[in-house]
């Protein structure tokens, strides 16, 4: 089985990436490999990605670049495609546009965290991302399990720096992590695969008997358990819009008209 799994982190940053690859070679089953891939160097502009992905506008143009990276995926024989995004940018537009199985991180965690509590919480970094993971809570109609997203107050570098001095990280993250589970909260969700890569790698799964749910984890297994789904034919529908597949000619018009590059 191969996994496409998209980053919305520069490509150049080899140490983060070398260890998602350590990490998946543990989670996978026998068998299954795993691809990670980042987006373009300079695709932020010197900015930290948690910074650009708030607004709006900006991420209709970088999604492009997942979109073409899900065809790619498709064309060259991988079984799933991987958005490694709490947020799942491009999630339904990659599901429409090709046949192997799209799998999204922020979906994925989500419905695991409610088959491991009655309410969960997203815990994230950098303004304006508490607002984003609540209106994609209430697009999965999970808003009823769900306490409001909790923001950490610290940087895209702070939880650099956490990757391998992690202390004062996890003494911020637990300590949010307990207001939330004071607010009710029995599952605990990591933001940004950043922030869930720091604390994974730092050892926490539970905090004060609530599961924390590990972002690489859910999506890979989710990933694997779509593709053994696919391939018995159990797969998404192509009736109604959000799921409709257009016609291969007009993809390559619009990708022709919008300058996309060759796949």
């Amino acid at each position: 089985m191969r996994i496409w799994y998209q980053s919305l982190v520069e490509g150049n940053n080899a140490e983060y990436f070398q260890g998602l690859s350590s990490r998946a070679q543990q989670i996978g089953r026998t068998g299954t490999q795993t691809e990670f891939v980042g987006l373009p160097e300079g695709t932020y502009g010197g900015c930290a990605p948690a910074e650009v992905v708030v607004y709006p506008y900006l991420m209709s143009l970088h999604t492009q670049f997942l979109l073409d990276n899900a065809l790619r995926a498709e064309q060259n024989g991988f079984d799933a495609f991987v958005v490694g995004s709490v947020q799942d940018p491009a999630l339904r537009e990659a599901r429409s546009l090709v046949d192997i199985p799209v799998v999204g991180y922020g979906e994925s965690a989500l419905h695991l965290a409610c088959c491991l509590g009655s309410r969960f919480c997203v815990i994230a970094f950098q303004r304006g991302f508490d607002q984003l993971m609540d209106l994609r809570i209430r697009e999965l109609g999970l808003w009823e399990r769900a306490v409001p997203t909790m923001l950490l107050d610290v940087a895209f570098a702070d939880v650099s720096e956490g990757m391998n001095q992690p202390a004062t990280l996890c003494d911020r993250f637990t300590a949010t992590a307990r207001r939330a589970i004071a607010l009710g909260a029995e599952a605990i969700i990591p933001g940004q695969l950043y922030l869930s890569e720091a604390i994974a790698r730092a050892g926490i799964s539970r905090i004060d008997e609530v599961p924390v749910v590990d972002g690489l984890t859910s999506t890979l297994k989710m990933a694997e358990v779509m593709v053994d789904l696919h391939r018995q034919g159990i797969r998404p529908t192509r009736r109604g819009y959000t799921h409709a597949r257009p016609p291969k000619e007009m993809v390559e018009h619009a990708r022709q008209l919008h300058k996309r590059p060759p796949l």
